[in-house]
């Protein structure tokens, strides 16, 4: 399965916006392509298809042709400071200063204006929602979530883990996203029932992946 990837998916974007700010036109598939270091337009096709369900991009056809315009209502060259506070799981508590490993930009029309903080994965438990070992997740603050979310939960006020928020009968637990089991055929990773107190930090709405 091909890993999506956020990194990429900026790139097409942001090579998009400096067409239509600097020259002013809608670029050709093919020179996303050749811009992006993407040799095929049907990954191109499948970027293009993501922004614009993101809202973030237009596309129309005028003429047979395909033309890319950025809508009037995005907040174009905005960015908000976001912190990297190491990596998922680790210990709390996780927001401190101390735990804050570097701060970077992130471009407000792709992440949105709500609060943020990015973790590094550790692991394979989240393979199956394209998370994998080393990605950055891009988390945003909240302390809700729906089921079949990805969220930031903290345990015992001690560990904090990345998984999908389930529910059965009522009750909340956390659940892996990799079915992989050992050689006697059991899970190697296993849901999640708190049996003590636990919390959501945030849910990750994005994921940067590391070559």
């Amino acid at each position: 399965m091909r890993r999506f990837d956020e990194s990429k998916l900026n790139d097409v974007y942001q090579y998009i916006r400096d067409c239509h700010i600097n020259e002013r036109r809608s670029p050709t598939f093919r020179e996303i392509g050749a811009a992006c270091g993407i040799s095929s337009t049907s990954w191109v096709s499948k970027l293009i298809a993501t922004l614009e369900e993101r809202e973030l991009i237009e596309v129309a056809y005028v003429g047979g042709r395909r033309i890319i315009s950025i809508p009037d209502n995005l907040n174009i060259g905005q960015t908000k400071h976001t912190s990297i506070v190491g990596s998922c799981p680790c210990g709390t508590p996780l927001l401190a200063v101390e735990n804050i490993t570097a701060t970077v930009a992130l471009p407000v029309e792709i992440f949105g204006t709500e609060e943020h903080f990015i973790l590094q994965a550790k692991g394979q438990s989240m393979i199956k929602r394209g998370i994998f070992d080393g990605d950055l997740m891009v988390v945003k603050v909240q302390n809700t979530a729906n089921v079949g979310e990805v969220v930031i939960a903290r345990l015992n006020q001690e560990e904090v883990t990345a998984k999908v928020l389930a529910c059965d009968h009522g009750k909340y637990y956390l659940e892996p996203a990799n079915d992989e089991v050992d050689e006697n055929g059991k899970p190697i990773y296993r849901d999640i029932h708190p049996d003590g107190e636990w919390d959501i930090l945030g849910v990750v709405d994005h994921v940067i992946h590391t070559p």
